[in-house]
């Protein structure tokens, strides 16, 4: 007879500092995403209690050795492609670390780095390496600065990649894109709470979506959507709601996104 384990005690005993503690837990996170794909989700009950076990490691030890909170092991998730995305859904994109710069741009380059994740889909062979954004930065300080709309678009036409920049962007724009076959790059507010999105803005790469969330490349690491941190890690695929990321996105209503759409 099969027991059902809560999933507290996936994480309960869990030590980022032991190898074989987080060998372990990536081979359950990957069996458990394998039987429930949305396991991983923001807002589910894995993920919330992941970030309420850290949080009180880290209270335990400030007496001691503070410990930084470890986002959650990368779990590859892919989404099978529908009849209606002959292109794939999510779209099979590199994915680029603006951290990991060799440039003094690392903090500020997230515009450029989902750009480049763009262009690396788009323009295969076109950028190389894991350090293929730094590549792309260069080409857009050759016309602005990274933050720079016009500059992300002059240095996608250098490449042979018409784009254009747009502020009324909305869900159906991001579905149209990728049942083009066109990942699609999105600039929101990344800081505050969701009832009152704040900063200066952090852009990001739409890849895939499903009926409830964008599936996206976060250059940066995997933002927590509702109260405005960064969790960081590996952002490949993660699943951002839409009921979140558009309180973010499209803070002057339907159809007020920022993002640059490029054609194939």
């Amino acid at each position: 007879m099969s027991r059902s384990i809560p999933a507290s005690a996936y994480v309960e005993h869990f030590d980022p500092e032991l190898p074989h503690h987080r060998a372990w837990l990536l081979a359950v996170l990957e069996r458990l995403v394998a039987h429930d794909p949305k396991a991983l989700e923001e807002g589910g009950t894995l993920r919330r209690l992941w970030m309420e076990h850290q949080q009180s490691a880290s209270s335990a030890t400030q007496s001691h050795q503070p410990r930084t909170p470890q986002p959650l092991p990368e779990v590859s998730s892919p989404v099978p492609p529908s009849p209606e995305a002959p292109h794939g859904n999510p779209l099979s994109v590199p994915w680029f670390s603006q951290l990991d710069s060799s440039t003094d741009q690392a903090r500020r380059m997230c515009f450029s780095s989902s750009c480049a994740m763009l262009l690396a889909f788009l323009r295969p062979g076109a950028l190389s390496g894991a350090n293929g954004d730094d590549q792309y930065l260069q080409r857009v300080l050759r016309y602005g600065d990274t933050t720079d709309a016009a500059a992300q678009v002059q240095a996608l036409a250098s490449y042979g990649i018409e784009a254009k920049f747009t502020q009324k962007a909305s869900f159906r724009t991001i579905e149209a894109q990728i049942a083009a076959g066109i990942p699609i790059p999105c600039g929101y507010l990344h800081r505050g709470p969701v009832e009152k999105p704040t900063g200066g803005g952090h852009w990001l790469l739409v890849v895939g979506h499903t009926p409830t969330h964008l599936i996206v490349h976060d250059p940066c690491g995997e933002a927590d959507l509702v109260s405005g941190a960064t969790i960081g890690g590996t952002a490949r695929f993660c699943h951002y709601s839409r009921r979140n990321f558009g309180r973010r996105w499209m803070v002057e209503g339907e159809g007020s996104g920022w993002a640059v759409l490029a054609v194939g």
